[in-house]
């Protein structure tokens, strides 16, 4: 969030004492958080630092998998610590804006704290974690707009109706969970790594890194901040542009790196200036990465999470560490290559999507049933137009059945 008086980052004022050991997970460094009263865990954090044993060649490369987190993303521990502040403020009901992790992260922690969950998302999110969002418990309120959109709108909902915002780019407490692995690589190498390589969707790993891997420098426990090189895929590539680096291109972006305008942008600009630098990579380079990755050292990430590794392949340096950020089971989608000529594009929208789960379930059913049963916050006419849709993709078909239509998957 920012000051109403100076629009600056507002962030939670901490020890500055060295390092206190307290629980396990990202709460073993309870002397840099924030005071929650009881956090909300789910055993986040301490996640693996895996040594390449193929892919740097004689390059000393690292992998940090965060995929082993409780929900398979680092967004855990952000939403540890958010939630956690949002049980001790009493807090009755819980928003989040999300294209992904954050949405799955949010709803699985809200239903640890007995707390209720609305997710909004824009229309991109990957299936599989709309899915997990209601497994969790959370309502997906699904938008035909973009991400930046609904940051800013759902932020006036939250202020307007005493809502507490969890969503990552607007409370800066993400910020303090996130920053725990650069703790958690210091403590696992022994030293600082000599560059960290992040994807640069909003931003907001990046910036959290720079801020653990900062303070880490002030305490003097390590001599420099290492070098954090973002990577951005070329649809979108909003930092490089910023720094005359841009090689944008014509390909869809993936989801989670589909902000345009964070409100954090600035900040990351001025740490990206301070100690990093911007990569971008293509399609190609990223999807190649990822099933190397796979099918090289048996580390399965989502593909968004891979253009650190593309990055890496792109323009190595010895002595660093990629960063993992979500397991490929929640992207999984994301690897299938088209079959058919139906497959039109690279991701069919988390609407039709769990319209198709209905027509699975329930074969034969009008469009208002698959209405009712859908349960999210749409009308029934856009349901009926996604019906249209799955119609002419050949993803379903519409039968008339004593004068009624009634719609079935194929």
């Amino acid at each position: 969030m920012k000051c109403p008086l100076c629009s600056g980052l507002v962030r939670a004022t901490l020890n500055k004492s060295t390092l206190k050991f307290c629980m396990q997970g990202i709460w073993k460094y309870c002397d840099k958080l924030p005071s929650v009263g009881r956090p909300i865990s789910l055993g986040e954090g301490l996640t693996p630092l895996v040594e390449s044993v193929k892919i740097a060649g004689d390059l000393v490369l690292y992998f940090k998998d965060e995929g082993r987190n409780p929900t398979g993303s680092v967004r855990d521990r952000a939403a540890s610590v958010i939630v956690s502040h949002a049980a001790s403020t009493k807090a009755k009901k819980i928003v989040v804006v999300s294209d992904g992790n954050m949405a799955v992260s949010t709803s699985a922690y809200a239903s640890r704290a007995g707390l209720k969950t609305t997710v909004y998302a824009p229309s991109w999110i990957d299936w599989e974690k709309a899915l997990l969002v209601r497994a969790y418990g959370g309502k997906l309120v699904v938008e035909d707009r973009s991400i930046d959109v609904l940051v800013r709108d759902v932020e006036s909902l939250a202020m307007e109706r005493g809502y507490y915002n969890a969503t990552s780019t607007w409370n800066t407490l993400s910020i303090e969970g996130l920053k725990t692995i650069a703790y958690e690589i210091v403590e696992q190498m022994g030293r600082a790594p000599k560059a960290v390589y992040v994807p640069l969707g909003s931003g907001l790993t990046y910036l959290a890194l720079h801020v653990g891997f900062s303070e880490l420098a002030e305490q003097g426990l390590i001599p420099t901040i290492p070098l954090l090189v973002g990577v951005e895929h070329c649809g979108n590539p909003k930092y490089a542009e910023h720094f005359g680096l841009s090689s944008k291109c014509r390909e869809e972006t993936y989801p989670g790196l589909r902000y345009t305008s964070p409100i954090i942008y600035d900040y990351v600009v001025e740490a990206i200036s301070k100690n990093g630098q911007v990569l971008v990579v293509t399609s190609k380079e990223t999807i190649k990465a990822a099933k190397t990755l796979a099918q090289s050292e048996g580390l399965f990430t989502e593909i968004s999470s891979a253009v650190s590794l593309a990055g890496f392949l792109r323009d190595p340096i010895d002595e660093s560490v990629v960063l993992l950020f979500g397991h490929g089971l929640k992207s999984a989608s994301s690897y299938a290559r088209p079959q058919r000529k139906r497959f039109t594009e690279p991701y069919v929208g988390v609407t039709k999507r769990l319209i198709l789960n209905v027509l699975r379930s329930k074969p034969g059913i009008t469009g208002y049933e698959v209405w009712r049963l859908l349960g999210l916050n749409i009308t029934p006419q856009a349901v009926y137009q996604h019906l249209r849709d799955l119609i002419e993709l050949g993803y379903a078909e519409v039968i008339i059945e004593n004068g009624t239509k009634k719609y079935y998957a194929k």
